[in-house]
């Protein structure tokens, strides 16, 4: 140990693998500090740490090596918005070695508390946590600081489902839209029955093929999801292996989708007969929004999907499978108990689905 021109102590600590680290420290208290700070941080794996780096520069190297160009579009977007709008704003300057579980609480609830929803929530988490453990693998932190992190509780809006008048009053509206020659039934309106009788996502309801019906138990059996590239629509698998599904649909459903004639792949094309594009989505919805005095989107019609079966008494699992989320597809015998013994009965109890929306 010896005492510097500038005040603070220095001393060299040899690790177990014969590389030599210096150690500082203002007094000679604080040097004996870093230097067990130090040798354990090596005997809990973290035998590469870098005490300069910050946040924001190991996630743009971890976003280099690990992520860019290998998710989905949609998944590739979430990443940058999580790090570009709330990681590297509030965190991205603290050295990696200083985070802490708490800087990653405290960032969840400063999301939280500005009315944040938990899918935002979800984005940030997964994109921290993603980082943190590629930093644990490299031997830059000895643990994932964000691994135990809590969701803040958002308060539910009630704009996020429609209420009864509000989805009597759709209804009223897609049912008075001027239907264009050779069709039946308005491809706003099939959009709308689909996203709010079947739950299904916006881009469920692009991909969704004549192929994908089953006349036999008058099911949608969901199979890939479209997700958009400048604007271009290309299907992939669903957002998970939950997202595979088999939705029972409503008589007055069944019977608008049968009506339709099949001159597309596609249950729901654009106005041309092909898959729609992420702008022909925006524009099918917008004489529906013109005409209401309420916003209403299809991730919005969704919502009312899941408060109307669960309304109707459909048991949590069964709800959380016919809503594809990823809780279902952790095993595979929930997931088969769900799909064998609980669709049928799903079906009878969903038969009257599109009256219930309608009352109070």
């Amino acid at each position: 140990m010896k005492k510097r021109a500038d005040g603070r102590y220095q001393s060299r600590v040899t690790l177990p693998n014969g590389e030599v680290k210096t150690v500082y420290g203002r007094t000679k208290g604080e040097l004996t500090e870093n230097k067990d700070e130090l040798k354990l941080a090596y005997a809990m794996g973290a035998t590469n740490i870098d005490k300069k780096i910050t946040v924001q520069e190991w996630a743009e190297k971890w976003w280099k090596v690990a992520k860019e160009g290998k998710t989905g579009n949609s998944s590739q977007r979430g990443y940058a918005l999580a790090m570009n709008n709330y990681i590297f704003p509030e965190i991205g300057a603290t050295k990696l070695k200083d985070i802490k579980p708490i800087h990653v609480q405290k960032l969840i609830n400063d999301i939280g508390e500005k009315g944040k929803s938990k899918s935002i929530q979800r984005q940030v988490l997964v994109a921290l946590n993603g980082m943190f453990k590629y930093a644990v693998r490299n031997g830059l932190m000895i643990g994932n600081p964000a691994q135990y992190t809590e969701y803040y509780d958002v308060p539910v809006h009630d704009r996020e489902s429609l209420t009864t008048a509000q989805t009597t009053r759709l209804l009223e509206i897609c049912n008075g839209l001027q239907v264009p020659k050779g069709l039946k039934v308005h491809r706003a309106e099939l959009a709308v029955h689909l996203a709010m009788y079947c739950g299904l996502r916006r881009g469920e309801i692009t991909a969704v093929k004549w192929a994908d019906l089953d006349d036999a138990t008058q099911t949608i059996h969901v199979k890939n999801s479209a997700e958009f590239i400048h604007n271009r629509p290309k299907d992939k698998d669903t957002k998970s292996k939950a997202g595979k599904r088999i939705i029972p649909v409503p008589p007055h459903l069944w019977s608008m989708i049968q009506s339709q004639p099949k001159k597309s792949l596609f249950i729901v094309p654009s106005a041309r007969g092909v898959q729609m594009s992420e702008v022909s989505v925006r524009r099918l919805m917008e004489p529906v929004q013109r005409r209401v005095d309420f916003h209403v989107t299809l991730h919005i019609l969704r919502h009312t999907y899941a408060t109307l079966i669960d309304r109707m008494g459909i048991s949590p699992k069964t709800c959380q499978y016919l809503l594809g989320h990823a809780e279902l597809s952790t095993t595979k015998d929930i997931y088969t108990h769900i799909q064998d013994e609980h669709i049928t009965m799903a079906s009878e109890q969903l038969r009257d689905i599109y009256l219930i929306s309608q009352q109070k």
